[in-house]
C-alpha cells in the first residue's frame, strides 16, 4: 500500500500515543514554529530564528537566523531488501533529524496495512516516539516473512509537531522496495544427449549446452571458466573461447554455450564441465556437467545406451531396464564382437541375463543387443564401463568402451534426535538448553526441510531463538540443528512438545514427520 505524501495523523493522537505532551509555541521560542511555506515563520520578537522547513528551502522568521531542521528516514538495508521463501529477516527504519536537533510528538502511519508477510513489532496502527534527534534512539523494525517469489514496494508517511502542538500538514515518506526469493539450481543439459560419438578425422561434433534453472525463477552471473586439460579431454573446444558467462538464467535458450568434438585419436571417457553462478535468493552455488565421449575410427563399433542419458533407480523401488545397442560409425558390417568386460563383476546393483555376450556381425539396426539391468541396493552414484572388442569391414582388430553414467535414489526419511534424549527434566528458575538435531536414516541426502508446528506456540516453558527453521539440505552431522531452552516458571508442569516437518527425500518424493519431547519439572 502506498500512502499519500500528505496524509494527516491528528495532533491529540500523536500526543495520546507518545504520551509526550504538545509543545506550545510562545514569544521566547528561540525558533519559530515547524511549518511547510518558504516564506518567513512565526518567530517570536526575541526569536533567533526562522521556521522549520520540512522541504529543505529556508525560512527567514523572527529577524534571525533561518531554520533547515527536517526528519529523514533510513532503512538498514539499502536498494532492494531481498529475503528467501522460509527465512524472515528484519528491516530497521531510522528517523533523525537532518541537523542533529531535536523535534518532538513523530508519528508513522500505515503499519495496520502492510503488505502480507510483512509485520510489525505489535503490528500498532501507529508507531511512534516522543522526540527525534540523532543516533538511534528512534527505530521502527519491521520483519518480512515471504511466502511467494516476487517483487513489492510500501510507501510509509509520517508527521512530527510543531512547536505550537500542532501535527505538520506535509511531513515525510520513506518507500521499501522488497522481493521474495529462492534458494534454486542452474542445471545444463547437452544437445545431442548421451554419450558423443565422432569418428577421428572426420567432422567435427557439435554439442549444445542450455543453462536453465529447475524452477523457473532466475539465476545471475552464471560462469564457465574452463574446458579441463588437453591432455585429459583432447578434441574438446569452445568456438566462442572461455569462459563463458551469462548475467541472468531462468528458462528458454537465451544462455547456452556450443563446444565442438574433434578426437585427434581413439579414446573415451567423460567431460567434466564446473561452473558457478548466484542463485535468486542471493547466494553463491557451484556446478558441475558430464559429458560421456567416444572417439572412434573409419569403420568402428558404437555402443548406445537406452534410455540415453543418467540411469537413476530407487533403492528398493524395482530394477531399471537398460540395454546397450552395438552399431557401426558408417553402416558397414563388422565383425566378431565380444564383450571383454565381466558380465558377473559388474557394480553394485548392476546385472545381465546374459553370463557372456557375442555378435558375429553388425552394422545398423537393433540386431546387436546386450540386456542390463539396474537396481541399487544402497545410495550412490557412479559410471558403468563396458569395453569390447571387435573387426571393422578392412579387417583390423580394434577395441572400443561405453560409458553409462548412473545413480541410485533412496526414498529415506528425516528423523529428529534431542539432547538431553528421554524425558526433559528442570527445575523452576532453572534453563535446561535442549538441541534437536535432524538427519536422514541411510545418510543420504535429503532436502527442503522445514519446521512446519509447534515452534510457532510452544508450550508455557518452552523458547527458542527462532520463530521459523529449515535447512536447504539434511544428512549426516549437526549441520541441521534447532536450539530450545525450558525453563519452567511453575512447578508440576509437564507434557510433550511436538515439532512436525516436511522435507523432500532422496527420490525428490515429498514427506513429513514429527518429533516429540516429553518434559517435566521437579
Amino acid at each position: 500500500m502506498k500512502l499519500s505524501t500528505r496524509a494527516f495523523i491528528p495532533a491529540s493522537l500523536v500526543c495520546a500515543l507518545l504520551l509526550a505532551g504538545c509543545p506550545i509555541a510562545s514569544n521566547s521560542d528561540t525558533n519559530g514554529p515547524i511549518t511547510t511555506q518558504s516564506t518567513g515563520g512565526e518567530g517570536g520578537n526575541t526569536g533567533n530564528g526562522g521556521p522549520y522547513n520540512v522541504t529543505g528551502t529556508l525560512g527567514s522568521g523572527g529577524g534571525g537566523n533561518p531554520g533547515t531542521n527536517t526528519v529523514v528516514a533510513t532503512a538498514s538495508t539499502s536498494g532492494i531488501f531481498k529475503v528467501a521463501i522460509g527465512s524472515s529477516a528484519t528491516l530497521s527504519i531510522t528517523f533523525v533529524t537532518s541537523d542533529g536537533g531535536t523535534v518532538q510528538g513523530l508519528g508513522v502511519e500505515g503499519l495496520g496495512t502492510l503488505p502480507a508477510d510483512w509485520t510489525g513489532t505489535k503490528t500498532p496502527k501507529v508507531f511512534g516516539c516522543q522526540t527525534v534527534s540523532s543516533g538511534s534512539g528512534c527505530v521502527l523494525n519491521l520483519t518480512y516473512t515471504p511466502t511467494a517469489v516476487g517483487p513489492g514496494s510500501f510507501t510509509l508517511s509520517y508527521i512530527w509537531l510543531n512547536a505550537s502542538g500542532s501535527a505538520q500538514t506535509l511531513g515525510g515518506t520513506i518507500t521499501i522496495n522488497y522481493l521474495g526469493t529462492v534458494h534454486n539450481h542452474i542445471i545444463g543439459t547437452p544437445s545431442p544427449t548421451g554419450q558423443i560419438n565422432a569418428v577421428v578425422g572426420g567432422p567435427s561434433q557439435s554439442v549444445t549446452v542450455n543453462f536453465v534453472t529447475d524452477d523457473g525463477y532466475s539465476a545471475t552471473a552464471l560462469d564457465v571458466a574452463s574446458l579441463p586439460a588437453a591432455g585429459v579431454t583432447a578434441g574438446w573446444s569452445s568456438s566462442a573461447g572461455l569462459p563463458f558467462t551469462c548475467a541472468s538464467v531462468s528458462t528458454g535458450n537465451g544462455c547456452q554455450l556450443t563446444l565442438s568434438f574433434t578426437p585427434p585419436a581413439y579414446e573415451s571417457g567423460t567431460l567434466t564441465l564446473p561452473y558457478t553462478y548466484v542463485d535468486n535468493a542471493g547466494t553463491a552455488q557451484t556446478g558441475s556437467l558430464n559429458i560421456p565421449y567416444a572417439a572412434t575410427t573409419d569403420d568402428t563399433a558404437v555402443g548406445t545406451a537406452s534410455p540415453s542419458g543418467q540411469i537413476t533407480a530407487v533403492v528398493g523401488s524395482g530394477s531399471q531396464p537398460v540395454s546397450v545397442t552395438f552399431t557401426t560409425s558408417d553402416g558397414e558390417p563388422a565383425t566378431n564382437l565380444a564383450l571383454t568386460t565381466d558380465l558377473s563383476s559388474l557394480p553394485s546393483g548392476w546385472s545381465s541375463t546374459a553370463s557372456s555376450f557375442t555378435c558375429a556381425t553388425f552394422a545398423t539396426g537393433s540386431g546387436c543387443q546386450l540386456p542390463l539391468s539396474f537396481q541399487p541396493t544402497s545410495y550412490g552414484s557412479g559410471t558403468l564401463t563396458l569395453n569390447y572388442s571387435y573387426v571393422n569391414d578392412s579387417g583390423d582388430a580394434l577395441t572400443g568402451s561405453v560409458n553409462i553414467n548412473y545413480t541410485a535414489t533412496t526414498n529415506d526419511s528425516v528423523q529428529g534426535t534431542a539432547n538431553p534424549s528421554g524425558q526433559i527434566t528442570s527445575s523452576v528458575g532453572t534453563a535446561e538448553p535442549v538441541t534437536v538435531t535432524f538427519n536422514t536414516n541411510d545418510g543420504a541426502q535429503a532436502t527442503n526441510f522445514a519446521i512446519t508446528s509447534g515452534l510457532a506456540s510452544l508450550p508455557s516453558g518452552w523458547s527458542s531463538t527462532a520463530s521459523s527453521f529449515s535447512c536447504s539440505t539434511v544428512s549426516t552431522g549437526s549441520s541441521c540443528q534447532l536450539a530450545l531452552t525450558y525453563d519452567p516458571s511453575n512447578s508440576g508442569t509437564a507434557g510433550t512438545l511436538v515439532l512436525g516437518f516436511s522435507y523432500t527425500d532422496d527420490a525428490g518424493n515429498a514427506a513429513t514427520g514429527t518429533v516429540s519431547l516429553p518434559y517435566t519439572t521437579n
